[in-house]
């Protein structure tokens, strides 16, 4: 006896598998930022019944993405993630650019890091040591690519759409960010023309940032160097010391990135 052919069946089972796994990859972007949540919280964000949001916290928290405070009750990302960054960190060969970041802010006392981009963002991969200069306003990890000199930098050395261009969260910044993308396409020109890019308080107030692309041997920008400070270091005059100090930065950097050598994760 045949049995009953179901292929609609199949796919509605395959599209409620992906549609819980994209909530719990939006539930765990809850915690981004490093905040501990509650379910409740949780669930008014996510616009989420505190039931769901209860499932998919437990199955997070069972995958070690998530941990769950036993007195409190709220949830803060898990060990499994600091694991993973350490693979994704390796596997980049960030740890090449380090001694070079160190160099770069130890000279200029402002903060070097290393990102690439990430969809709409530029995603820092490696950073210097805090120092004194931040202040207590401290660079996010995932910075929109509109408003952040890294993420000009990423774009204006990259075959960038003008679809693309329209996808981006042009909401995200200060009064001083692009506000669309035809005026970011204008400044993408600039940035080329100028040789590096640059964030005069577009995404936090009282600072700036330069970017510069590190470019492969095979021309393509996958990765982007900053050097930002607040406003009262990165005064006008001492910028072009500053971009050209980070130029030679740049270079250092991407012909370390360009040496062979591939790093594998063992057991």
């Amino acid at each position: 006896m045949n049995r009953p052919h179901r292929p609609c069946y199949r796919r509605t089972v395959e599209a409620s598998g992906v549609q819980t796994v994209a909530r719990a990859l939006s539930v765990l972007d809850c915690f981004r930022g490093g905040e501990e949540r509650g379910v409740s919280e949780v669930a008014r964000r996510q616009g989420l019944a505190v039931s769901t949001t209860h499932r998919l916290l437990a199955a997070l928290v069972q995958a070690g993405f998530l941990e769950k405070d036993s007195e409190s009750s709220r949830y803060r990302m898990g060990g499994a993630l600091a694991e993973y960054g350490q693979i994704a960190y390796r596997q980049h060969r960030i740890y090449l650019a380090e001694p070079f970041l160190e160099q770069l802010a130890n000279t200029t006392g402002a903060s070097a890091s290393v990102a690439t981009r990430h969809g709409i963002h530029a995603v820092l991969l490696g950073t210097s040591r805090w120092r004194e200069t931040d202040g207590h306003e401290l660079q996010g990890v995932r910075l929109p690519l509109h408003a952040s000199a890294l993420g000009k930098a990423l774009l204006a050395w990259s075959t960038v759409t003008d679809d693309e261009l329209h996808t981006l969260p042009y909401e995200e910044g200060t009064e001083r960010s692009v506000s669309g993308p035809a005026e970011l396409r204008e400044e993408l020109t600039a940035t080329r023309e100028r040789g590096h890019a640059y964030n005069d308080e577009e995404l936090d107030p009282g600072f700036r940032t330069i970017g510069l692309p590190l470019i492969d041997p095979e021309g393509r920008c996958r990765f982007a160097l900053g050097l930002r400070g607040p406003t009262t270091l990165m005064i006008p005059e001492r910028v072009p010391f500053f971009v050209e100090l980070a130029k030679v930065t740049a270079a250092e950097i991407a012909a370390k990135f360009a040496t062979p050598g591939n790093i594998s994760v063992r057991e």
